[in-house]
């Protein structure tokens, strides 16, 4: 398990978590998985109707009335030793009292819990036995195929994450997980809601502070009191978890989803080109996304965004392909744009194989 640390924030890799922000994913879409999930979602779904594994009907339920997060007794805070992996989280998940599972969803739900989550309200210890002899299943057929690129996104997004606490501040990490946390001095104020308005929505747990939110100065008796949990799987996700010492971890959308989006080989690295697509091949993965995604003007922000990639990742891109003639830089008002030159249609109608993406109408010079 991969973390970084400074003073009273921790980030940290979790199986279970982006295991839990991955069934969410299927849970809210029947159809289709929005990008860049589509075609894992494809293969996932094949693969776990091969295997025989089945999403518990309450689990499926919990993710549509709360709009992507769970109750915290599923979500224990990701450890920092090194060795921790999913069947260590799963032991943790396994030792939750029944107390404390019954109490949390007569708080999710104060109008009564609903039928389709009673099986988890009346016998606690047996659904979530279920659930632990479940996880390893559904790991092994949705995610493990796709293990590599999992794995290289995280980390490097954990690096990404490090770096900018390490140099910036927590003001300028947090200021970048796109409003899940905010600080006020020493307070932090997490932006997430649950159904019946109970759990972690508004404030994290744990502390004083104005507006119930925490203080998590260097004197926290503590330590690390907020764990940042970067997940794959994170987009629409709210999940949120809590130890009794008072540390919440939080998650938030990695950069680099976008590795998914492709027709990805079993266990290829995260940049790795897919076989036969000479556009890749050339210019590796995400910067032939970059140019793909070029076929009409648009800003580096709006590039990240709609690939899954750093900014910063975007911009090295940008800047490597407006040197070679590919790409062209204008400013449109208070806007600076992108679009692809004459050199850069050609390279894309010549070579580009990806039939999803239509090279443009006409060239620019």
């Amino acid at each position: 398990m991969t973390t970084s640390e400074r003073g009273t924030i921790r980030i940290a890799e979790s199986r279970l978590w982006e295991t839990f922000g991955s069934i969410g994913l299927l849970s809210a879409h029947r159809g289709l998985a929005p990008w860049p999930y589509t075609n894992w979602g494809r293969a996932s779904r094949r693969s776990l109707m091969r295997a025989d594994v089945t999403i518990p009907g309450w689990l499926v339920h919990l993710y549509r009335v709360s709009g992507g997060t769970l109750p915290s007794f599923l979500l224990p805070v990701p450890s920092s030793a090194p060795q921790a992996g999913l069947a260590e989280e799963i032991a943790t998940l396994r030792s939750v009292s029944p107390a404390r599972v019954r109490e949390e969803l007569e708080r999710w739900f104060p109008q009564g819990v609903p039928v389709e989550v009673r099986p988890l309200h009346a016998d606690p210890e047996a659904r979530i036995a279920e659930l632990c002899a479940f996880l390893p299943r559904y790991w092994r057929a949705a995610l493990a195929p796709f293990g590599g690129p999992l794995r290289a996104v995280t980390e490097d997004d954990i690096l990404l994450r490090a770096r900018v606490l390490a140099t910036e501040g927590p003001e300028k990490l947090l200021g970048g997980l796109r409003g899940r946390l905010s600080r006020h001095g020493e307070v932090l104020r997490l932006n997430v809601r649950t159904p019946g308005g109970y759990g972690p929505g508004g404030t994290v747990p744990g502390g004083g502070g104005p507006g119930g939110g925490t203080g998590v100065g260097a004197g926290s008796p503590h330590g690390s009191r907020v764990v940042l949990v970067p997940l794959v799987f994170g987009r629409g996700a709210s999940l949120v978890g809590s130890a009794p010492n008072g540390v919440t971890a939080v998650s938030y959308q990695a950069e680099g989803a976008a590795v998914l989006a492709g027709e990805i080989q079993p266990g290829r690295r995260a940049d790795e080109p897919a076989r036969g697509d000479r556009l890749e091949i050339l210019l590796g993965r995400s910067r032939a996304a970059v140019v793909r995604a070029l076929v009409a003007p648009t800003t580096t922000s709006d590039l990240a965004t709609a690939l899954g990639l750093a900014p910063s990742t975007v911009s090295e891109h940008l800047t490597s392909l407006v040197a070679a003639g590919v790409v062209r830089r204008r400013r449109a008002g208070v806007r600076v744009l992108y679009e692809l030159d004459g050199s850069g249609v050609v390279l894309l109608r010549h070579l580009d194989n990806w039939r999803r993406v239509n090279a443009p109408s006409c060239e620019t010079s």
